[in-house]
């Protein structure tokens, strides 16, 4: 009995010893140096492309912005007569009609003769704006059903973007001036000219073609434009 025993234990042990010897070349292959940096390496050098990949994008996204900013603060410090609008001088003066003509796609036929004289009223409103993408569908608020109920408290942004105030109302002013009323962000209510402001009715926002610094210098109350 105790032979058998001895046979059955060695038959085990050469069975445990097989599969040890089987699983010798998978472990051994696993823990190959060579392989093992290799990997390594591949693995650190697509990361880095990665990453400079990612640098690259950002210093490029960080020097347009400087570039913005820099443009923007121009602006700000730009003398305020540069910011006038054009003048157009008519040498008749004194004409019998004066034609307001508010369809951007007429067409201005002047005739020195005629004692009609007809003013195409175009609106470049986003011409003035120095954002980089101005709003594609603007409009003028006189133009837009029940504004003072519908966008009441909407925000006001200046000609860059940059939040100003809050739309109060629209009313009319001494001697007919029909102004936007609007709450600055340091509390103090101004009205400015309906001309200066536009409605972005989609964003729910509205935006002027006078700078920050420029709103902030409009005294409280008055009309301004």
């Amino acid at each position: 009995m105790a032979t058998r025993k001895l046979v059955l234990g060695s038959a085990a042990s050469l069975l445990i010893s097989g599969a040890v010897l089987a699983a010798a070349p998978v472990l051994a292959q696993s823990s190959d140096p060579a392989l093992t940096y290799s990997a390594a390496q591949a693995q650190y050098e697509s990361e880095l492309q990665e990453f400079n990949r990612k640098q690259q994008s950002y210093e490029l996204q960080r020097s347009e912005y400087s570039n913005r900013i820099d443009d923007y603060q121009r602006s700000l410090n730009a003398p305020l007569p540069s910011r006038m609008p054009d003048v157009v001088v008519v040498e008749d003066d004194t004409p019998d009609v004066v034609v307001v003509d508010r369809d951007p796609d007429a067409i201005v036929i002047a005739d020195p003769d005629d004692d009609i004289v007809v003013l195409d009223d175009r609106d470049d409103f986003a011409d003035r704006l120095i954002i980089d993408v101005p709003p594609s569908a603007l409009m003028r608020l006189e133009d837009a059903v029940d504004v003072n109920d519908a966008f009441f408290n909407v925000p006001v942004l200046d000609a860059a973007g940059l939040t100003v105030g809050h739309f109060r109302r629209i009313e009319t002013k001494e001697p007919g001036d029909l102004v936007a009323v609007i709450t600055l962000d340091s509390r103090r209510t101004i009205s400015v000219l309906t001309e200066h402001v536009r409605l972005d009715a989609n964003r729910r926002t509205m935006i002027s073609d006078l700078t920050a610094k420029e709103i902030n210098l409009i005294p409280s109350g008055f009309p301004y434009g």
